[in-house]
């Protein structure tokens, strides 16, 4: 991020902390359980949000040569994004086109070809059709070039990647999905960092909530007391929005007291931790230790008390030293014991108490913006 930026960010924050406030949304907005627990409201939610539109399914240097790739599955829909040898991001259904069997699991590095394990038809990392062992003409009847795998739209922007997880929607244009962020991410440069360590939960909760978790910092001083409210503030917080995007920013707990003593030595990115909300499912966290976390929700596409949440957790290549790695190993252990101990079992007992039928649903206070925001986009989404 723009050291300008940063200045004017902290700025803000320090004006809010003086005035005893936080960032308001304009009003109150009550929310309908229904939203959570309808299962015609999760068909429309997935075939809309989670088919149409463009999803951030990781970071640049998640595929840093030629030949990486990695598999995953969005919603119900098996994907594969490969780097390929001109070093542009191409994106595949992970499905052999001869009887529909997933290509490949996981991550790593393709020597040019994929072979699918069921009957070994080869595809390069262009997604094209290579062999057919032991098909002895069987195939001849159908061109080669309408067997290669099916293309997914993609995009490479600011250090992220995008797909669009349907085969027949229009190109993704990165910069104009992210706005006036593209520069903010690039800034970051997500190419020379490095995947530290990743982990995924299965959660009975709506998708939705997951992400919300993320959109407020007015419960840190209740739940997390005993933990991460020892170092960051529960106000301010900031909430700044790019389209259905958005931008918090919180306070480390020892703040003021360096910035006071010696403002030059001190920015946002030290003292501050920086949340991007990506629409829909998508938080991109930036600590003040200098590392990133990737959160990624889906939901279980035929139950809306399902989903999962994978964290991927990234370091820059040059602080991934042995010596480090005891360090980095605390800081993920230390994220997890929060998020996924504390923050996720209670969005659990919150759907129970939505689901049951006799909740009328949350009210978002003004001072929670970025759920109206996040509830509002959805809303437009949908419509």
């Amino acid at each position: 991020m723009d050291i300008d930026v940063q200045g004017r960010l902290l700025e803000r924050l320090l004006e809010l902390r003086d005035q005893r406030t936080t960032a308001l949304a304009d009003t109150v907005r009550r929310q309908p359980a229904t939203s959570y627990t309808d299962p015609d409201r999760l068909r429309h939610e997935v075939r809309t949000l989670f088919r149409g539109h463009p999803l951030v399914v990781g970071l640049s240097c998640d595929l840093p040569t030629s030949g990486s790739y990695r598999a995953l599955d969005v919603a119900g829909v098996p994907v594969l994004v490969v780097r390929s040898e001109d070093g542009t991001i191409r994106a595949f259904l992970n499905s052999c086109r001869h009887r529909g069997s997933m290509i490949v699991e996981g991550s790593g590095t393709a020597e040019r070809i994929f072979k699918c394990p069921y009957h070994a038809w080869c595809y390069d990392i262009e997604g094209r059709l290579m062999g057919q062992p032991m098909a002895r003409g069987a195939f001849d009847e159908v061109p080669t070039e309408e067997l290669g795998l099916i293309p997914l739209p993609v995009a490479e922007t600011g250090g992220l990647i995008l797909v669009r997880p349907r085969a027949d929607a229009g190109p993704i244009d990165g910069p104009a999905h992210l706005g006036e962020l593209a520069p903010e991410f690039a800034g970051y440069g997500f190419e020379d960092f490095a995947l530290f360590d990743e982990r995924t939960l299965e959660l009975r909760t709506s998708w939705k909530q997951p992400f919300e978790t993320f959109c407020e910092a007015y419960h840190v001083f209740a739940l997390h007391h005993d933990t991460i409210s020892r170092e960051i503030l529960s106000t301010p917080m900031l909430a700044d929005f790019y389209g259905p995007h958005g931008r918090g920013v919180l306070l480390g707990r020892k703040s003021e007291r360096l910035i006071h003593e010696d403002a030059d030595r001190y920015t946002l990115r030290n003292t501050g931790n920086i949340v991007y909300w990506l629409f829909p499912n998508v938080v991109l966290s930036m600590p003040m230790t200098g590392h990133a976390e990737l959160w990624q929700v889906y939901p279980d596409p035929d139950t809306p008390g399902r989903c999962s949440v994978t964290l991927r957790f990234y370091i820059r290549s040059s602080q991934a030293t042995e010596e480090r790695t005891p360090f980095w190993q605390r800081m993920i252990d230390y994220t997890v014991r929060i998020v996924m101990e504390e923050d996720f079992p209670q969005q659990e007992r919150i759907y129970r108490g939505l689901a049951s039928g006799s909740h009328p649903g949350p009210v978002f206070g003004r001072n929670e913006p970025a759920l109206i925001h996040f509830h509002r986009s959805i809303d437009a989404a949908l419509s």
